[in-house]
């Protein structure tokens, strides 16, 4: 522990502590789903169990890792929550990981780019404008209508997706052709839906009407979302995440294989062949080539280059790559373990220092909800900053009134208060 960070914790200055007393290393794992199969079984039997012994072996740590693409329950998918799912399992991952918190697997697939289900107000208001403005898209601004739904609890307001079922019950009939009927309806409308709001969008972005990030929304797939989160907007990245990108080098000279489309995005042609999926690819690119590397060190990634097999990348065809691959997966993490855990505040052989550090992320938490009780604070102020006075003040209230979170909230500004002096704040909460 750096000698400065350990005098700061003794002086009572808990603005850079995390938030919890953590004891796992919680890894998302991202990846799109069918390409990449071989790997992440190759990790569940393989490198995961050695690293959760050396995590409980060495520094006592529970390793634990989140895989969405195993599925997600079929109410969320009809709520169209599970972005939000996966986007909000990586802020835990990022909250309660005391080492590495996000690693992604990219290959050839871009992966799934489903209808957004959340929109801003303003920002949809500006689309449907937009869209019913053109008398020959009155049809798809009707749609929209009717599926979107205003919702003011928001902030800020927000148009969300309505749930499949509402509008298409049948989807969750318990008779299959009724289930499959209703489900071929949604796709249907789904793709217009997309294709609508992807065309305005286009339009408002021509006209400088909306953000390239407002754009974007609209176009990236979901594991694009996860990296956006889990990397590109995230802090300590080169010491908490991991990028391995694998090339398949001969893959577009095999787009015909039966295994193909899953390991590359395609379309089909009015004859029937498969096509590159041009927009995906160059998504792929931008992403892998320009966006991770922009804010990842070279270290952090690491590349593999295979050939296509009939049989798609499998773990007896490719073995030596899947090795390697293990390989290196395990010691960049246990490189990362080491190097957080060494550094984690809840490592600590000092008993003194150990209790210190309870009491100032307790403070830091009863701050981290507080809100107003201005009044009180100014009263405080003027008592702690009064250099006449040295009696004792001491704050009383009924029950439940928040007297502790005025005290944490006091304890934190104090170093404010008085900025021009070296201060020092003993926190000690108690019951």
């Amino acid at each position: 522990m750096e000698p400065s960070y350990h005098m700061d914790v003794l002086r009572g200055r808990c603005q850079e502590l995390p938030e919890v007393r953590s004891k796992v290393v919680r890894v998302f794992v991202s990846s799109t789903f069918s390409d990449t199969l071989s790997e992440r079984d190759s990790l569940i039997d393989t490198v995961f169990p050695k690293l959760k012994d050396y995590c409980r072996e060495k520094y006592g740590l529970e390793f634990q890792y989140s895989d969405m693409r195993w599925g997600i329950q079929n109410e969320s998918a009809d709520n169209h929550g599970e972005v939000e799912i996966c986007l909000n399992e990586i802020k835990l991952c990022q909250k309660y990981s005391v080492a590495t918190n996000f690693v992604v697997l990219l290959s050839h697939r871009y992966g799934s780019r489903p209808t957004p289900a959340s929109i801003r107000a303003s920002l949809f208001e500006q689309l449907h404008q937009i869209i019913s403005s053109d008398p020959n898209l009155n049809d798809d601004a009707e749609l929209l209508s009717q599926w979107y739904q205003k919702d003011t609890n928001c902030v800020p307001a927000a148009y969300v997706l309505r749930p499949t079922s509402v509008l298409l019950p049948n989807i969750k009939s318990k008779d299959l052709h009724e289930m499959k009927q209703a489900s071929k309806e949604w796709t249907k409308i789904n793709d217009r839906i997309r294709t609508c709001l992807r065309q305005a969008a286009t339009k408002s972005l021509e006209q400088g009407q909306i953000s390239a990030s407002d754009y974007d929304d609209f176009f990236i797939s979901v594991t694009e979302k996860e990296i956006v989160n889990g990397i590109l907007s995230a802090s300590n990245v080169n010491q908490r995440t991991l990028c391995f990108l694998r090339e398949i080098e001969d893959i577009h000279s095999h787009l015909s294989d039966s295994k193909a489309s899953k390991f590359i995005d395609v379309n089909y042609s009015n004859d029937g062949e498969p096509i590159i999926d041009q927009e995906a690819e160059q998504l792929l690119t931008r992403l892998k080539h320009t966006r991770i590397p922009d804010v990842l060190q070279s270290n952090n990634i690491y590349s593999y280059k295979v050939h296509w097999t009939p049989k798609g990348i499998n773990r007896r065809d490719h073995a030596e790559y899947i090795a390697k691959f293990n390989e290196d997966f395990y010691n960049e993490i246990i490189q990362q373990i080491d190097s957080c855990a060494k550094a984690r505040i809840m490592i600590v052989s000092d008993p003194l220092h150990h209790e210190i550090l309870e009491h100032a992320i307790q403070c830091k938490t009863y701050v981290a909800k507080f809100h107003g009780r201005t009044d009180v604070l100014d009263k405080l102020e003027k008592h702690i900053k009064n250099d006449h006075e040295n009696r004792p003040c001491a704050v009383y209230g009924a029950s439940g009134c928040g007297k502790t979170s005025v005290m944490a909230k006091a304890a934190t500004e104090a170093l404010k208060w008085w900025s021009d002096r070296s201060v020092s704040v003993i926190l000690r909460f108690l019951g």
